[in-house]
């Protein structure tokens, strides 16, 4: 991990940390259900009619990102469509920090699931309603998606235990 981006982290988390009279671990984000739009490519499909553009979302969506503030590590587990949870951790999924900008708290990930590539930014972290705003690229077995979802999200300082 990159000295200066954890020195970053620290410093612009130490600050808020420091107005919340709290000492935390961890920046977790908590988003719902999303909502956007999506690309099909006509390539590979059996019915062509079903490509192009169209509205999208994850209407029982939710994400669970951890950020360590100590390490700049990323946990990440969600709920799928059919309610089933998963986690990076217990996967083939890549989580990694890209960037965190110390003067408004957004952050950016990358998360890898195979074939599935995705870059989530959270943003308005210091507003009542922050956000995830998630672009997706999938190539699946003949299927090429591209998505731009957003959701609603609760920021949360995890305390030291």
């Amino acid at each position: 991990m990159n000295g200066d981006l954890l020195r970053t982290i620290s410093t612009a988390l130490g600050l808020f940390l420091l107005s919340e009279a709290a000492i935390a671990d961890k920046l977790q984000m908590e988003c719902g259900p999303s909502k956007g739009h999506s690309y099909t490519a006509a390539e590979g499909l059996a019915e062509k009619q079903g490509s192009g553009w169209g509205e999208d979302g994850i209407s029982n969506g939710l994400s669970i990102f951890e950020l360590d503030l100590e390490t700049g590590e990323v946990a990440y587990r969600w709920r799928d469509v059919r309610d089933v949870w998963f986690d990076a951790a217990e996967s083939a999924t890549e989580v990694r920090l890209l960037s965190l900008d110390d003067t408004d708290l957004s952050w950016q990930v990358l998360v890898v699931f195979g074939e599935v590539t995705e870059v989530c930014s959270f943003a308005e972290i210091l507003q009542d309603q922050p956000k995830a705003l998630c672009v997706q690229s999938k190539n699946v077995k003949m299927l090429h998606t591209a998505r731009t979802l957003v959701s609603d999200c609760k920021a949360t300082l995890v305390p030291s235990e």
